[in-house]
């Protein structure tokens, strides 16, 4: 493997260590952090579809997560048209959000207009052409099992 791309990948995992760490520190798990952080992403009241299709992670781990905040009292769930359910923060989960998942966007608001312009872009359509070539490799990919 090259050496830039084990540095990435290094790199990669460092940001993971460093969310989780966060996560740790806040008091919740970083799956309920997921979930806190795409609801303050696509608004309150958002399909929990999105949610799992937002967070990357399995269904079964959003499901068993929501359930959790539910009964912690930090969301309530109604069913949309449909197959739709969606997913609301109480007055608990708006605290526990504003504490906790916005404070983390603040912080990366903050480190990305740092950059110029051009850093940003560069950032954005790196990691876009990487995550399009990937899952397009991946695709074409023989799997052997």
């Amino acid at each position: 493997m090259e050496v830039a791309f084990k540095e990435f990948n290094q790199i990669l995992g460092n940001i993971n260590a460093a969310y989780h760490e966060v996560c740790v520190k806040l008091g919740i798990s970083d799956s309920e952090f997921d979930i806190l952080y795409i609801l303050c992403d696509l608004g309150d009241g958002c399909n929990q579809s999105a949610i799992y299709k937002n967070s990357g992670l399995g269904k079964t781990t959003i499901n068993s997560a929501i359930k959790k905040m539910e009964k912690k009292g930090y969301i309530r769930i109604e069913q949309g048209t449909g197959r739709n359910t969606l997913v609301y923060l109480t007055e608990m989960g708006k605290e526990l959000s504003a504490k906790t998942a916005e404070r983390i966007i603040e912080i990366e608001n903050a480190i990305f207009h740092s950059w110029s312009k051009e850093e940003q872009n560069i950032f954005v359509e790196l990691n876009k052409k990487y995550l399009e070539e990937f899952n397009e490799r991946v695709k074409e990919m023989e799997i052997l099992l």
